[in-house]
């Protein structure tokens, strides 16, 4: 799937170790396979508020939590940076996240300078 080979693509630019480009993977899976999304296509279909459930709130915010704990915030960028080159729609969600995370102050990985460009 699309969708899976640019997280791990991103992962490995950023020289995010196997162990946690593993973990990552595996919660994209996860989350696929709860909403029953077979393709990137399904997920293109999807009418926005559940693009945004799937996308955003199941998969990149937990996402960005998990390389944030592991100690690797830069590949937050990598992350962001990749799935946006997937559909303008996805782009726009991801750049209204990026802005509230970032605008909000609260996320530490917000300092990365390449991060907060995006909005």
């Amino acid at each position: 799937m699309q969708l899976i080979d640019i997280i791990r693509t991103s992962l490995r630019a950023a020289k995010v170790p196997g162990q946690v480009s593993a973990k990552a993977i595996a919660l994209v899976e996860e989350v696929l396979e709860t909403y029953n999304i077979r393709s990137t296509k399904e997920l293109y279909e999807l009418p926005d508020w559940n693009l945004w459930l799937i996308l955003i709130k199941s998969l990149l915010s937990p996402l960005a939590r998990t390389l944030r704990k592991e100690g690797y915030c830069h590949a937050n960028s990598f992350l962001v940076g990749a799935l946006m080159t997937l559909d303008e729609r996805i782009a726009t969600m991801i750049r209204e996240w990026v802005k509230a995370r970032c605008g909000a102050g609260n996320d530490p990985c917000c300092k990365n300078p390449p991060c907060c460009n995006i909005v």
